[in-house]
Parts: structure tokens; sequence; C-alpha cells
């Protein structure tokens, strides 16, 4: 069964381009960009060639040579002799490219040579230097590129049959600022418990919604990030020899073992020196690989939270997020899971609230910094919506929001500012003040529906 995707759209609108350049998928292993691909292709061409170089590194062998279209081609034709690569009606699909780099060099002369459509995709694009060594550029202009992150709560909701219409409903609410009447907001609420608790690796989904067992598909989500943890030592150099030491690819596991405790703390700043081994540039390095793999996200403090935020952002100051709530959970234990699925978490529920908050602004595509002074002055979130500073606070039921109503009534100190409030509410709007139930979220990344 194959789940709808947002990144459906998206390669649609990219095939019918007139000129287009060659598209690049990147995102975290295992969030179902090879799936989401050939699919595309399989519907929308007569071929599809994909050429897989984590699987078949001997492949690489075939843009070692001259790099025009012509002989690219003719390699192609021999490797694959039972396909027909015919202009115009077949996709030139090359997963994990980061483990070939002049075929990604390539996309230059297949853009102007404009007969055949390519995707690349890969996990570890975002690292530079991926295979140490090797010093060829990226085709700088040549690319468009999608970030393609883990299923979001509205893509959960696809895939657990919810009609275009139903949801073109919850967002006519948002739209409005009007509340969402029962039972259908009891329902929302229901479905968001279970993607906390589930998360959004595709394969996870794909467990629930064929058994509507939430165990099963954790257990799957902790095999993802087991499976993610012994991948850190992937990187290799030119020779094909492991570019990391047993001591580098353990610095790295700590680095992302830490996360949960730093996120229950009272700050949630996450304390770079706490990571063991190392000086504080390898410390840093650990950090670095994790979010250029998509697996964490940098969420930096800033000065003050006036617009633009991207120039007020402390770079030594940050939380570290996973790119997935699943990951969280599944850190957290299955004990937890229980806990929340009979409303019984403790103290630990804010810092995985305040993660299914992130977890939704991130895959809305907003920006996200959170705002912190040493007086004890702290905002979960700010971000910019609608054109303007806007303080998030992420409670898991309702809570005190006396930081946000500082901030909002000094704009000579803290520039203007207006409230998110995210919890245990239902949709509604109050002059500068704005809340949501988790289960909207998502819906701030629809940006150009919220003139009323």
């Amino acid at each position: 069964m194959y789940l709808s995707r947002k990144i459906d759209k998206w390669l649609n609108d990219w095939k019918t381009k007139e000129d287009k350049s060659p598209a690049l998928i990147v995102g975290i292993r295992q969030c179902g960009k090879t799936r989401s691909i050939e699919h595309f292709g399989k519907h929308n061409y007569k071929n599809v060639v994909k050429v897989n170089f984590w699987d078949n590194p001997e492949y690489c062998s075939d843009f070692d040579g001259k790099l025009d279209v012509n002989t690219l081609i003719s390699n192609l034709s021999l490797r694959f002799p039972a396909i027909k690569i015919v202009p115009g009606d077949t996709l030139l699909f090359f997963d994990e490219i980061q483990e070939c780099p002049r075929a990604r060099l390539a996309f230059k002369n297949f853009e102007l040579d404009g007969r055949y459509d390519v995707i690349g995709s890969g996990s570890y694009l975002g690292i530079n230097g991926y295979i140490t060594g090797d010093e060829t550029p990226a085709p700088t202009g040549y690319e468009d590129v999608f970030h393609m992150c883990t299923m979001d709560f509205e893509e959960f909701l696809w895939a657990n049959e919810f009609s275009v219409d139903q949801i073109s409903l919850l967002k006519e609410y948002f739209v409005k600022r009007r509340e969402v009447p029962e039972p259908m907001h009891s329902i929302f609420k229901e479905k968001f418990l279970n993607y906390l608790c589930v998360g959004g690796f595709p394969k996870a989904v794909h467990s629930y919604v064929k058994s509507q067992n939430i165990m099963d598909a954790v257990r799957i989500t902790q095999n993802t990030v087991f499976d993610m943890k012994t991948d850190f030592g992937r990187r290799k150099g030119k020779d094909g020899k492991p570019v990391f030491k047993a001591s580098e690819v353990s610095r790295i596991q700590n680095a992302f073992d830490l996360i949960p405790m730093f996120l229950a703390k009272e700050n949630k700043r996450y304390i770079t020196s706490k990571i063991t081994g190392g000086n504080s540039r390898d410390k840093s390095d650990a950090i670095e690989y994790l979010v250029q793999a998509h697996i964490v996200n940098k969420v930096y403090n800033v000065e003050t939270p006036s617009l633009p935020l991207a120039g007020n952002k402390k770079a030594s100051q940050f939380k570290l997020f996973p790119e997935d709530i699943g990951i969280v959970t599944a850190m957290f234990g299955i004990d937890t899971i229980i806990a929340i699925n009979k409303g019984q978490l403790g103290q630990g529920k804010g810092a995985l609230y305040e993660a299914l908050v992130f977890d939704s602004l991130h895959k809305a595509g907003i920006d996200t910094y959170y705002f912190a002074k040493e007086s004890g002055l702290e905002i979960d979130f700010v971000i910019c919506y609608d054109a303007n500073s806007c303080l998030v606070e992420a409670k898991a039921k309702t809570g005190n929001t006396k930081s946000s109503k500082t901030v909002m009534k000094h704009p000579e100190h803290y520039g203007p500012t207006k409230l998110i409030k995210v919890g245990d509410y239902n949709i509604g709007e109050t002059g500068d003040i704005l809340t949501l139930p988790h289960y909207a979220v998502f819906m701030l990344g629809y940006r150009t529906v919220i003139s009323r």
C-alpha cells in the first residue's frame, strides 16, 4: 500500500515545468524518499532507470569519464540492457547519489541537454566532504531541491483514510478562527495522540494503519532508531574505507543519546561539553554530523524576539530536537508510550509536548527559534508568522504564559509580538493571542490562507 505524501504534488508540478533542473530530494533515512520517487516514476513514465550507488558502488565507474549526456546514456544502456531509455518518457533515478558525486555533477549537462528527466536522492547530502578525498563540486544552480521530512500529521490523517473534505473542513475552522465542534475535536485529539506515539516514519505508520496496534508500530520506530545509531559509521573515504574511528562513532552516538536528557531539563538547552570524549571541536563536530545527516535540528536562542529572527540568533546557544517525534518517544521508551495512552505522564510530559510542537512547526516549513534570558524569562519557540514575530508556548495541557505576557507588554524592549498558545485548547483568537490544539499546528504552514 502506497502512503500518499506531500512530495507527490511537488514532483507532479516539477514534471510539468519547462526547462526544469534535475530534482534533488534530501532528508533523513527511511523518510520515504525512494518509495515516493518510485511511485512517481511508475505513474508518469514508460521506463524508470534506477541507479542505487550504495547497493551497487560499481555503477560509479559509469561517471568516471566524460559527463556529456550521450556518453552517460550509452553507459546506462549497457548497464541496463532490458530498459529502453527513450527521451521524454524515461526517468533517470540516481538513489544514494552522495556515493557518486560525479553523477550529481552531471546534473548541469542533463539540464542543458533537456531530453531526460533526472532525480537524485540521498540522506547524507548535507555532509560536506561525505566522501573524503573527493573534491567534485556540486552543480550549483542546476538542481531543484526538496527537503523531505517524515510524515506530518496531515499525511498521517491521509494514511488513516481521512478524506480531503474532512481535512478541508478543519482548515476552514482554522482560517476562520472558530472552535472545532465536538465530536470532531475529540476525534482529531485522539488521532494526534496516536501520531505522538507512532511518529512519522512511513514503515511505522503503515504498520499502525494495517493493524491498529500502536506497540507494533513503536517497535518499528525503535528498530529504525537502532539502525540509525549503528549507521553513524557509514561515512567513508574515496578508497572505500571508513573515515570515522570507533571513538568518533561513539561520540556521535553519545551526542544523540543525550538529547532526551536535555529536553527533560527546565530550559532544554543542549550543553555540548557534556558529550563524552574529545575536545570541544570534536564534540561540536559530532553534533554537526547529526544535523547534516538530517537526524536532528538545531533551534537557536535569539538575542531578542524581533524580526528578522535569523539576524538575532545566538550561535552558541541552541536546543536539539530529533527530526521526527517518533524518535523522541522511542528514546523515552515503551513505558512512556503506555503512560501517554493512559494519560499518566508525569513531569516529563512538558519535554515531550515541546518536541511535538517543534515536529509540527518544522514539518510545516517554519524556521523556529526560542528566547531565553539568564533572568529566567523563557519562550518555548519564536517564529515568523503572517509577517509578525510570534511567541509560541507549547503546553501538554494548559499553562501559565507569564514570560510571553511580559514580552508582549514591553515592545520597547522586545519589539512587537503576537502569541500562539498550543495545548489542550480549541481553536480561538482574542486580540493578539491565537490558541490552537496540538493537532492544528500543522496548518500554520498554510500561509496563503490566513487572510480572513
